[in-house]
């Protein structure tokens, strides 16, 4: 793992890039365990301070360090050419690889986002604490959208630690505002670097 300054927290969201390994723990909303998953996680700046991107799936962790790029000091035309040659080369899907991507426009401490699956915005509130708001649109329902809400608070206690807890709410059994599961989800970081290969677009 490489090392890096303390002025990881100097800037909001900064910290969070790199790339994670780590487990999520799911449980009912009775406490009682359901399942855990392990992913692989990828952030980024497609441009730094402005636009950071958040690649979550179940790839294994890359072989050769040169296949790595550290966005924290890339160049925009280099990270350019690695989302143009991804494009058509992205990481192929399948009904066990669980796959999670979003882009998050950065305005200080708040930031705002949208991907296929979920619109979200954030908020930094101590320079190693966030809080997210994740809203999941579902099938009809009497001709208006029903959502799920993921309601995330992210603590960085370290540059290498990333702790996320929060439950996942919306109409259960057709009641609106109900628990349906919990998540704590533990993160280790493995690199400041992260793989070109999932540097890729919106899936």
């Amino acid at each position: 793992m490489s090392s890096q300054s303390a002025f990881d927290y100097d800037k909001p969201y900064d910290i969070m890039v790199g790339y994670w390994v780590g487990t999520a723990t799911i449980c009912c909303p009775r406490g009682a365990y359901v399942m855990s998953t392990k992913s692989y996680v990828s952030v980024y700046w497609e441009q730094r301070y402005k636009k950071l991107c958040f690649r979550e799936s179940g790839e294994e962790e890359p072989e050769s360090r040169s296949s790595l790029l550290d966005t924290r000091t890339a160049k925009h035309s280099d990270i350019d050419d690695i989302l143009r040659k991804n494009k058509k080369t992205a990481l192929p899907t399948s009904g066990a690889l669980r796959l999670l991507t979003f882009d998050l426009d950065i305005d200080g401490p708040f930031s705002k986002g949208r991907s296929p699956l979920v619109s979200l915005d954030g908020r930094q509130i101590c320079p190693d604490a966030y809080q997210f708001h994740l809203k999941k649109e579902e099938e009809m329902s009497n001709g208006k959208p029903v959502y799920h809400h993921i309601y995330n608070s992210h603590h960085l206690p370290s540059p290498d630690d990333w702790r996320i807890i929060g439950p996942i709410v919306g109409p259960i059994d057709g009641k609106e505002g109900e628990v349906g599961v919990a998540v704590a989800q533990f993160f280790r970081r493995i690199s400041y670097h992260v793989p070109k290969a999932t540097m890729r677009g919106l899936q």
